[in-house]
């Protein structure tokens, strides 16, 4: 392996030469969108790009999922690089060349610019399969916006076998392009999703009192809800309970027989995240069972905490200082509110996920979820430098030579 400077030399040069073919992928994957486990064409262009490279690949994981080594010189560790897939179903409302050419998906999470950058960072350490020891895996994982999470099954199907770490980063349009967020032990929250069905009786908008009133009780069960997170006992440890969906109702004059409510509930602790689940099933009973309707709660799922191993941050802290600078390492105040199965595959192994800075500066921040997401396109190949820097040196130190 050669020594640090020349091998960040090497890196940033192959970098600059990828930038624009890596720019260019990354609004592909912008414009052809597909919603969790449906990434058939997003796996065939990444499988196709990484055989020609001459990556040893394994495609059709848990229908989308694609797996793909390089073999270093000699027996040693493996580190993975995981990159999610997936996109959201959402209107693309930006007005640019590579907006989303799929009605009603859009990738508003920066999942088109995860699997750039791994596919860069693939190209970039392949050049150097003859210099180090170990194994690099890249795991490219469906679905992982929704339940059941990508990152679980594909566990379960054994791509973390013989881990020994992982890395990934996410995009964050609230640090500037340039710069990387850095954060030891607790980066994001426990986040769960709940789905409510509410059960009346249907009648004449003219009769309310032959009916059961669903729309009316589910605006007294939402208000209920909403008061949970604030009378908490344990007020001082932060806590969100969201509803982000509601479906009812055929006609303005048909009182419905039944009313969805979708929500999530994100937490900071377990003991929090219990409470809040007890609350939401007390209130809601009590006040079906006061109406006489009744109802259908289900937690199809829980994604833990994001808990970033100390040793590797301080490796990429290394890296980053070392590419660009210790001023453009952020640290990480608070813990986001935000769920990432990430955590997932650190049930296997320590790891590591990195914010990339994405925000264009002076720019207003764009934010992940929305209509008009979208990044600075500068941040991808400084994500394509610290990634391959970050995996050699993990491979260097851990079998040296």
């Amino acid at each position: 392996m050669p020594d640090d400077r020349v091998l960040i030399d090497k890196i940033q040069k192959l970098t600059d030469e990828l930038e624009p073919e890596i720019v260019a992928l990354r609004r592909v994957f912008h414009q052809s969108p597909e919603l969790s486990w449906k990434e058939f064409e997003t796996a065939k262009r990444i499988v196709a790009i990484l055989e020609e490279e001459g990556l040893q690949v394994q495609n059709g994981i848990c229908g989308t999922g694609v797996v793909a080594e390089i073999q270093g010189n000699r027996e040693g560790k493996t580190i993975a690089v995981r990159a999610d897939m997936d996109a959201l179903p959402m209107q693309d409302a930006k007005e640019v060349s590579y907006a989303s050419k799929v009605p009603g998906v859009m990738h508003a999470c920066g999942h088109d610019s995860h699997m750039a950058i791994a596919i860069g960072v693939a190209k970039i350490l392949k050049r150097f399969e003859g210099s180090f020891a170990g194994k690099i895996r890249f795991i490219f994982q469906p679905c992982e916006e929704a339940f059941p999470s990508g990152a679980h099954e594909l566990v379960k199907k054994g791509v973390m076998q013989g881990v020994d770490s992982i890395l990934a980063l996410h995009v964050d349009p609230e640090i500037e392009a340039g710069k990387i967020g850095l954060r030891k032990g607790a980066l994001t929250a426990n986040a769960g999703e709940f789905k409510l069905s509410i059960f009346g009786k249907s009648g004449h908008a003219a009769r309310p009192h032959q009916a059961i009133d669903t729309i009316y009780l589910s605006n007294q069960i939402m208000t209920s809800l909403y008061d949970i997170v604030g009378n908490r006992k344990q007020s001082h440890l932060p806590a969100v309970l969201t509803l982000g969906k509601i479906a009812g109702g055929i006609k303005s004059n048909v009182i419905p027989e039944r009313v969805d409510i979708g929500g999530t509930i994100r937490t900071v602790d377990m003991q929090t995240n219990d409470e809040i689940v007890n609350q939401i099933e007390r209130r809601v009973r009590t006040i079906t069972q006061a109406a006489g309707a009744t109802y259908s709660l289900e937690f199809p799922g829980l994604i833990p905490s994001v808990n970033n191993d100390a040793n590797l941050i301080g490796l990429v802290r290394d890296v980053g200082n070392s590419i660009l600078g210790q001023d453009e390492i952020v640290d990480i105040a608070n813990i986001s509110m935000g769920g990432e199965d990430f955590s997932r595959y650190l049930d296997r192994a320590p790891g590591a996920l990195i914010r990339l800075g994405a925000r264009k500066p002076g720019d207003q921040v764009r934010y992940l979820h929305t209509y008009s997401f979208d990044i600075d396109e500068r941040a991808i190949p400084i994500g394509m430098s610290i990634i391959a820097l970050s995996v050699l040196k993990f491979l260097s130190e851990a079998s040296p030579a």
